[in-house]
């Protein structure tokens, strides 16, 4: 038998949960390879008391990244002390969680939730979106093809023939924070001492909201604490259902049910619904499917990829086979109307051995793709940049056009990511040398907290880390008077610009212990530049 879901969270002991979430989840995957909380978490160890806030509770930053089938998602990044005082929470509360998971997990005979907070053992980070460990994991899709007969006592099989694949409408923008107490110790227990404080879920309950302005409806997409909450609630309604007799997997908010007709798939629905419902929640109907078995495991774009590309005499794959997987990619991902077969495509292009001209194709396509397709932006880096050796002229070039088109669309994101490859590669940004004044405005007026922090650490790096040149000291001003009106929804970049004199409470403490929120590597290349690529 695979580990059970118990198996999973017993590995993980209070402070590795801790450091899990606050050191590792504060900030998004999605976001530029800047930031980092370490430091931070780093100096909470060094307190023994806990933070004190001058407000109830506190805005947050948001943010928009581009899901592979261009369609916006708002994510956040909240105030970080408030985030610490919630992973703090859930590290005291760690015991009574556990026993929460055991209570809904008992029974089952193969894990049900697929994603979820673990240990690794290469790594302090204990969670990671479509994470998949065949080791640990296996396969119980293939098991529940044939299972026991539905809603029965009769221990002979019966094969399924039908999959209904549902998920839950925005997820994370609809949880309720006192559904959390309710899927902890039952709905009317929790609403009969809602006025607690003692009582640890309602503890919970209390710093989720504080976290997000004081509001009770949503948890923030990005970080991690915000998947093991979910966890809570979804749970419960697994362990429901599968009581009912139904036998599914689910990955975070999807679920792939296997059934023996069209009217237990309807069945599945309803009963989805309805227990959802207990808790606030309910179906994406527009995305909900029944669909007949027997059906292919792996897509049929995965098949096709997957016999390529071809190797040539050589010994390494060449022009003609590089050119013909991606055209075979682009082809599948514009029948299916599914782009995410191009990141597919991007990173197992990337462990075959191409020859010279392949590299060069391949970067050049890739890169084109990812100009007219913004989501592949975060792979270019990793998957396309420095595998295939490409010249910084040449990221210069892409990374200009993307920031021309960008402009026009308020794509902040792609700006973002942009800004970034300058500040990596080391090279000027066209929009600034062009029209310095123009797109100085554009990046004020957009009030986008994450645009503002990347054009703050460029120009300090063109300026070789001295922060009173006068672009800096430009933008340092937008950050005083930002601090002054909104520091919660922007204080990432109030806090990295200005200086301990100029901040207030936690935050001028903190600067002065000389915390901050940018990856060393990158802070080490404000003074390490010596070099503008033209």
């Amino acid at each position: 038998m695979d580990k059970k879901y118990t198996d999973f969270m017993d590995e993980i002991s209070s402070d590795e949960l801790y450091e899990g979430l606050l050191a590792y989840g504060l900030f998004a995957e999605k976001l530029p390879p800047v930031f980092t909380s370490v430091p931070f978490f780093n100096y909470c160890k060094t307190r023994s008391e806990e933070f004190k806030l001058n407000k109830h509770w506190n805005e947050y930053i948001t943010f928009r990244v581009m899901r592979n089938i261009s369609i916006p998602r708002l994510m956040g990044i909240p105030n970080p002390f408030r985030y610490q005082m919630l992973c703090a929470e859930l590290k005291n509360d760690w015991d009574q969680l556990r026993n929460h998971f055991h209570k809904q997990t008992d029974g089952q005979d193969y894990r049900v939730s697929r994603i979820h907070v673990r240990k690794e053992y290469d790594s302090k980070h204990i969670f990671k979106m479509n994470y998949k460990n065949w080791r640990t994991d296996g396969n119980p899709e293939l098991d529940l093809l044939i299972h026991n007969v539905w809603k029965s006592n009769d221990s002979s099989k019966v094969a399924r023939r039908f999959i209904v694949q549902a998920d839950i409408s925005t997820c994370f923008a609809s949880v309720y924070t006192h559904s959390i107490p309710w899927a902890l110790a039952g709905k009317n227990i929790a609403k009969q001492g809602i006025k607690d404080k003692e009582l640890y879920y309602n503890r919970i309950d209390k710093v989720c909201s504080n976290m997000c302005n004081g509001e009770t409806h949503g948890l923030l997409i990005g970080p991690h604490a915000s998947n093991l909450l979910a966890e809570i609630i979804l749970t419960v309604v697994d362990k429901e259902l599968y009581n009912k007799g139904y036998r599914y997997v689910r990955n975070i908010d999807d679920y792939d049910c296997y059934v023996t007709s069209r009217d237990d798939a309807q069945r599945f629905l309803q009963d989805l619904e309805q227990e959802l419902r207990k808790f606030d929640l309910s179906l994406n109907h527009k995305k909900t499917k029944i669909v007949e078995l027997p059906t292919c495991i792996d897509a049929n774009w995965k098949r096709q990829l997957n016999d390529l590309p071809k190797v040539g005499v050589s010994g390494l794959v060449e022009y003609p086979q590089v050119n013909a997987f991606i055209d075979t990619a682009l082809m599948l991902a514009k029948e299916t109307g599914n782009f995410a077969i191009m990141n597919y495509a991007i990173k197992k292009l990337k462990g075959a051995k191409l020859s010279a001209n392949g590299k060069k194709l391949a970067a050049k396509r890739f890169m084109h793709m990812a100009a007219l397709y913004p989501y592949l932006l975060p792979l270019m880096e990793e998957y396309v940049f420095i595998p295939y050796e490409v010249a910084i002229c040449d990221i210069k070039e892409f990374s200009d056009a993307i920031y021309q088109e960008a402009t026009k669309l308020n794509d902040y994101e792609s700006l973002c990511y942009s800004t970034y490859f300058a500040v990596r590669f080391n090279f000027l940004v066209d929009a600034f040398e062009k029209d310095y004044e123009g797109s100085l405005k554009y990046v004020k007026d957009s009030k986008d907290c994450l645009l503002l922090t990347m054009t703050w650490i460029y120009f300090v790096q063109q300026n070789h880390g001295k922060r009173d040149a006068t672009v800096v000291k430009d933008l340092n001003q937008v950050a005083k008077e930002l601090e002054e009106t909104e520091m919660d929804r922007y204080w990432l970049f109030c806090y990295e610009a200005l200086s301990a004199d100029n901040l207030r409470d936690q935050w001028s403490v903190m600067k002065r212990k000389n915390i901050s929120f940018i990856r060393k590597e990158i802070r080490d290349l404000y003074t390490s530049s010596n070099h503008k690529t033209n």
